[in-house]
């Protein structure tokens, strides 16, 4: 017998696939305007592979990983596991907190990656389960993110966009303060509400 083996196509095949559909799609099927100008043509389709706010993010996927490798932010997340004292919570919380700090200049992904092992071996210290860790850590991240135009590949999307219509654009801090009042009460939140209704699961 033969044995029919199917794969799933990689992520980037399947993107690049729906773009190819959606040229000949809209090549077939224009979306004029009332000049008779297609609204969706090829060069519309394609300008977002030239926004500079994709390459931003990718150049700060870049950069986070580049910090991964040389294992910088590694060897101060240990140091700083070394010196947080023997209190549980106090501990957990000057660990978001630094993540929250790290994560409003760099990608969310590399900073979580980065701090996974640090709340693992926070949650073994103190005999926590580490169910309760992983979630507060994702979100400090994303906390972090609201801070800065560079915290999240979203808030540089939305910056482009008001470029792109003319609208006078955000500038780096600007949205800093209302972005640190969401985070901090987002983090305590998380240290006073959030572990109580995390399941506990090893």
């Amino acid at each position: 017998d033969v044995v029919r083996i199917r794969r799933v196509p990689p992520g980037e095949v399947t993107s690049v696939g729906v773009v190819c559909a959606l040229l000949v799609f809209f090549h077939f099927f224009p979306v004029l305007d009332a000049d008779g100008v297609s609204r969706l043509s090829p060069v519309r389709l394609l300008h977002g592979f030239a926004n500079p706010a994709l390459i931003s993010v990718l150049a700060l996927l870049v950069m986070g990983q580049a910090m991964v490798r040389t294992g910088i932010l590694d060897l101060g997340a240990r140091w700083l596991l070394g010196h947080t004292g023997k209190w549980p919570w106090l501990s957990l919380a000057i660990v978001l907190v630094v993540v929250t700090g790290v994560s409003a200049f760099l990608n969310n992904i590399p900073v979580v990656v980065i701090f996974i092992p640090i709340m693992q071996a926070l949650a073994t210290r103190f005999g926590r389960p580490v169910s309760k860790v992983m979630i507060p850590l994702s979100y400090a991240a994303v906390f972090g993110g609201m801070t800065t135009l560079i915290g999240s590949g979203t808030n540089l999307l939305v910056n482009s966009a008001l470029i792109e219509v003319g609208e006078r654009p955000f500038t780096f801090f600007e949205f800093s303060i209302p972005g640190i009042v969401l985070a901090t009460a987002g983090l305590i939140y998380v240290m006073v509400v959030g572990h109580k209704l995390l399941p506990e699961r090893s």
